[in-house]
């Protein structure tokens, strides 16, 4: 788990609204970013394409070559990413305010009513970890790889205890040029 240190490094994200997302882990979720509307994606296993639809933005994930394709149709542009198939799939959230797709961290910031029942909340999500901030009035929860923090996240928002459930994006990668 990262040092607490980095979590403002990381954009945080506030789970919000969740329009027609199931619980299915295939469908995709959105979540309000700080610039607007963010749609995390589900992880591309399967070999068919696929294509959502999130306001104007249009997104096709299918298997290409050797590797997973994540597109976004924005505004004329197209934004892609690669990912190589013999790797371990990532998540990725778009973000059309930005114009770009950010990783998706495993690590879910929640707020409790009681931080006793951190234990408790925890172990409902089936997180691997769990650390308390009380200065801070919130906890981090440390998600197995394979879960979908944001499908996670509105499982714990149904939990009277959980005041607030956040899903973190880790920032893109900066190269200097």
């Amino acid at each position: 788990m990262r040092s607490h240190k980095t979590w403002p490094a990381a954009a945080i994200m506030l789970l919000a609204a969740w329009g027609n997302a199931q619980d299915d882990d295939r469908a995709p979720v959105i979540v309000d970013g700080p610039r607007g509307p963010v749609t995390v994606l589900p992880r591309l296993e399967a070999a068919g394409p696929e294509s959502i639809a999130a306001g104007d933005v249009r997104i096709e994930m299918s298997l290409e070559a050797g590797f997973r394709v994540y597109r976004a149709h924005q505004d004329g542009h197209t934004r892609t990413v690669y990912e190589p198939v013999g790797t371990p799939g990532r998540r990725y959230a778009y973000d059309a305010a930005a114009r770009r797709f950010e990783e998706v961290s495993s690590t879910l910031r929640v707020r409790l009513s009681d931080d006793a029942d951190l234990g408790r909340v925890a172990a409902s999500a089936g997180a691997l970890r769990a650390k308390d901030y009380p200065a801070l009035g919130w906890a981090l929860l440390q998600l197995p790889p394979e879960s979908n923090p944001a499908t996670v996240a509105k499982t714990l928002l149904r939990d009277s205890v959980v005041v607030s459930a956040e899903v973190t994006l880790k920032g893109p990668i900066r190269v200097p040029q």
